[in-house]
């Protein structure tokens, strides 16, 4: 049972420290000084879903994290997290990138690191008001 305990907090401790390397720098459009949104109360729309037309832009977000130790996941519940921490209770995806053959070639010859990048736009979709986000 030990066993089991160590290697659970081993993964957890992993998954947070994977998580803490996506950043996040935000452009806020729109205060919204109410109560956050949890994290996984935060909707994703993708690029080519139709957005509510009662939503309202909070901010654009930008993140970005190191190649070999993020995902695509973990770049997206980042962005919720801090579209969450606005107010918002949505995002709509906008791109993830990850670094071209250059990029990954300077960042080997000089020890560096390649980014993966992503964007989204924060909103506040009144008709998402209270209901349970069905994709995550």
């Amino acid at each position: 049972m030990k066993r089991l305990s160590m290697s659970m907090a081993s993964l957890l401790a992993v998954s947070v420290f994977a998580t803490a390397c996506v950043t996040v720098s935000k452009s806020v459009l729109m205060d919204r000084s109410f109560a956050p949104v949890p994290q996984q109360d935060v909707y994703v729309f993708l690029l080519e879903d139709e957005i509510p037309e009662d939503c309202e832009r909070v901010a654009l977000l930008s993140a970005s994290g190191e190649v070999d130790l993020t995902d695509e996941a973990q770049m997206i519940d980042k962005m919720r997290e801090e579209a969450g921490k606005l107010g918002a209770n949505a995002i709509q995806l906008r791109s993830i990138e990850d670094p071209g053959t250059g990029e990954r070639v300077v960042a080997a010859l000089f020890d560096t690191e390649a980014d993966r990048d992503g964007a989204a736009i924060a909103l506040w979709c009144p008709s998402r008001g209270g209901e349970s986000p069905s994709r995550r």
